[in-house]
């Protein structure tokens, strides 16, 4: 249901989804992941549901550049913690919720899925207009990492001349 509070879709009906398909946009399937995490003791603690995109099913070619998003590579980030311990700075991490959902896609970009098998959202017979990204698609790395840099930068952050992944600053 994070979808449907995220804005990340918007449902569109057969007659509603036609136009697109006559431009040759062609649906994309989509499948449920479920897993369970564990607490410590190995007992089931929470269930979750990921709705993510068939991406090898689609249809557009996209070239190394515009699906690429850089990582942090080990020696960087050994390098960082390094220099944080011996600064005596505390280091810490954190995980964004549902971060491939939070990128909007660009309005040249118009993806149509078709929802999971007994998805409790859409009826049958319906599709999705993405809004946002989704996990598995070709370019949600790369949309998901645009938006993150935009946002550090907005604050003021600096990327590292030779490491892409590491911000320095002073955030206002």
């Amino acid at each position: 249901y994070s979808l449907v509070a995220e804005n990340t879709l918007e449902v569109l009906t057969a007659p509603e989804y036609a136009p697109y398909k006559a431009k040759g946009i062609r649906d994309i399937p989509t499948n449920c992941v479920l897993t369970i995490n564990s607490d410590s003791n190995a007992n089931p603690h929470r269930a979750k549901s990921r709705t993510i995109v068939l991406g090898n099913h689609e249809e557009r070619v996209w070239s190394k550049a515009d699906k690429y998003a850089p990582v942090l590579s080990q020696i960087a980030g050994r390098a960082f913690i390094s220099a944080a311990v011996r600064k005596n700075r505390i280091v810490k991490q954190g995980d964004g919720k549902n971060a491939f959902c939070q990128p909007t896609l660009p309005d040249d970009e118009v993806v149509i899925v078709r929802p999971p098998k007994g998805c409790p959202i859409s009826d049958q017979h319906t599709y999705w207009k993405l809004k946002k990204t989704l996990y598995r698609l070709r370019r949600s790395p790369r949309h998901w990492y645009e938006a993150f840099t935009g946002a550090l930068r907005d604050l003021g952050l600096k990327p590292l001349p030779h490491e892409p992944c590491i911000y320095f600053g002073q955030p206002f």
